[in-house]
Parts: C-alpha cells; structure tokens; sequence
C-alpha cells in the first residue's frame, strides 16, 4: 500500500512522493557532485529520514546556452531548456532513474523522484541556475549510495558523488518528529 496519510508524509501526499513532516538528520552537503569550465553541480544537502532520503542539488552554468537542438520548443513557443538528469545506484546494486516510475508499479520502490523545482536563465553572464530537490523512497538499503549527475547539454556527463551507506542509515535514526507532545 503506497498511500497511509497517517504516515505523516508532506500534507496528503504518499510517502513515495515528498519527505515526511519531520526534521530529517543530516547525512553530507554541501559536496560537489561535478564540475566542468563552465558548471558546477553540488549536493547543498543530503537528509535522511525513516521513509527516504531528501537531497537537494543545484547546478551553475555559466555562458550561452547550448543551440536549441538541445532543447524542446512546446505548443505555446516557449523553449525548454535542458536540465541535469539524476540517478542513483544503491548499495544492493539497483539503479533508480529521475523521474522513472517503475519502483511504483509494485508498490515497493526505490523510486527518485522531483518533489522541488527552481530555475534561472539569462542575465548579464548569460548563465543557467537550477536547483531540485530529490526524493528517494523507501529509504536505500545498506551499502554505498552513488547519485549521479549529467547534463550533456552542459558538457557534464556521469559526475559522481558517493555516500556512506551506514552514516545515511545512522542519520535517519536521528530524525525527529516537528512536535512532541500534545497538538
């Protein structure tokens, strides 16, 4: 069953879907995940909590965007511009993809998932600035965790940032809930 809204996840949602209301415990950040001439790709935070992992990223890029060949224009005109894709590889092996759903299909996971979105283009340096914050459900089993970055657009491919397995499994134990007591 995917959906407890007892479960205290972030308002009704499902806990596959958003961090539960409660303060998480710290894991890592800021890391660089990777670098080119003209990107950075960090890790601003990494928070673990009984139900997941909580991992906020964002990305600098500097100078013009690439040619729209790399982009995507919708019905309205607007041009989409590419932005930096994600995954990660747990300790048992398995790979999780941004945004892929198959973990959903029977119930279990590990699904990564997009639960924040911010972008800026343009300005005097004509740069790019993304940041997201991913989520990763249920929380990895032991052993080290990989998340990746690549943003070919941006001439990054499979940057790599490695976490302890056994301090994200640690960190979560620390996790707490927002109230104690009475309501």
């Amino acid at each position: 069953m995917l959906e407890d809204p007892n479960r205290g996840s972030a308002g009704d949602l499902p806990e596959w879907q958003a961090p539960p209301r409660m303060i998480g415990g710290h894991v890592a950040g800021p890391a660089v995940i990777g670098r080119t001439d003209g990107l950075v790709v960090l890790a601003r935070q990494v928070i673990a909590y009984p139900a997941g992992l909580e991992i906020e990223v964002e990305a600098h890029a500097r100078g013009a965007a690439p040619p729209p060949g790399g982009q995507a224009s919708d019905s309205t005109g607007f041009t989409e511009h590419a932005q930096p894709t994600f995954r990660l590889r747990l300790g048992d092996g398995s790979v999780v993809v941004q945004d892929e759903d198959s973990g959903l299909r029977d119930g279990r996971g590990p699904v990564l998932v997009v639960s924040g979105y911010e972008a800026a283009w343009g300005g005097p340096e004509d740069g790019e600035d993304v940041r997201l914050t991913l989520w990763a459900w249920p929380l990895p089993p032991p052993g080290p965790l990989t998340l990746s970055c690549a943003w070919p657009e941006r001439g990054l491919r499979d940057a790599a940032l490695v976490l302890d397995g056994a301090a994200v499994r640690a960190a979560a134990l620390l996790a707490r809930p927002f109230w104690t007591g009475g309501a």
